[in-house]
């Protein structure tokens, strides 16, 4: 499967590719670049002490420990059926490798970020923090997209300490640089927009590479700062529309590639379409370092020259 998500995403494209799997009879979708395996009749240890509730237990693969999360517990869903042959989803992202509980994996469906429904245009006013987007591959079948990020954030509230730990000692100054963060995850979102707030940025976020484009048409911005999933417009079209100087903004604007997917074909992708920099989430001291080092190439610049002004001079009599 790996190896299929490497070789059909064209950079820009803003393709996606989605494992449409089965939970508590409901459909769910997970971009395949974010499967590693998918495993059936796991023998979990599930002697797990003060582990979320929602952790089934945890089984060894290949010398590394895996947490298993039962999504339908998470989500208030209706139990899954254990004693059917359930398949377990084997993710890797954040530099996190977790399990997630389906009761059968369906199909995958090939779709453009721009199909993608941003769930808040469905939910309204109703929590929906977990529901990314929605897409429909027939007119009367949906699939919801969750935030994966946002979900394992909440089972591991470590991760968000180890990161604010770990930033203890940079210091710098932003001086009021404007950044255009886009990221979809609004978990990810707030703590982007606090971590460079600390650090003197003023920090404008947006949910789609879309809504970013409109931003950044008349904008003065230091910097933009995306992720790679987001629907209407994923960050490596958001990327390549910039740098095609389709975007109304100097082609030229640094770009910083922040994604939880950080395999080696990700990383190349961002350099082919000239990325700044591609930096895996949520290493925020590998980001604030190289948010800093595009802040200290900016200062020792030199300024374009400008021509001098002349004095349109009178006929005299």
């Amino acid at each position: 499967m790996k190896n299929e998500a490497e070789s059909y995403l064209k950079s820009g494209s803003n393709e996606v590719r989605i494992l449409e799997y089965k939970v508590s009879g409901i459909s769910f979708g997970i971009n395949i670049l974010k499967v590693n395996k998918i495993v059936a009749d796991l023998h979990l240890q599930t002697n797990v002490p003060e582990s979320h509730a929602s952790v089934r237990g945890i089984f060894e693969d290949r010398g590394l420990i895996i947490p298993i999360i039962d999504l339908a517990h998470f989500l208030g869903l209706p139990p899954v059926d254990t004693s059917q042959h359930n398949k377990v989803i084997i993710t890797e992202f954040f530099e996190v490798s977790a399990g997630f509980m389906a009761e059968r994996v369906e199909w995958i469906h090939h779709f453009k970020w721009e199909d993608v429904i941003d769930s808040n245009n469905v939910m309204g006013e109703f929590d929906n923090r977990f529901v990314l987007g929605m897409v429909k591959p027939t007119e009367d079948h949906i699939i919801s997209l969750l935030d994966y990020e946002a979900i394992i954030l909440d089972l591991s509230p470590k991760l968000r300490l180890r990161q604010k730990a770990a930033t203890a000692h940079i210091e710098f100054d932003g001086g009021g640089r404007k950044i255009l963060v886009a990221e979809d995850s609004a978990s990810v979102r707030a703590m982007l927009v606090a971590e460079l707030g600390e650090f003197g940025f003023e920090v404008d976020a947006v949910g789609d590479g879309k809504e970013a484009l409109k931003r950044l048409k008349g904008t003065d911005y230091f910097m933009v700062l995306s992720d790679v999933e987001m629907p209407q417009m994923d960050g490596l079209a958001l990327l390549a529309t910039i740098r095609d100087n389709n975007a109304g903004c100097d082609p030229n604007i640094p770009v910083v590639v922040y994604s939880s997917i950080g395999d080696m074909g990700m990383k190349k992708r961002a350099e082919f379409l000239r990325a700044n920099a591609h930096v895996t989430k949520l290493n925020i001291p590998e980001l604030l370092e190289k948010v800093r080092e595009l802040a200290d190439n900016e200062v020792a610049a030199p300024k374009k020259a400008r021509k001098p002004k002349t004095k349109k001079l009178e006929p005299v009599g």
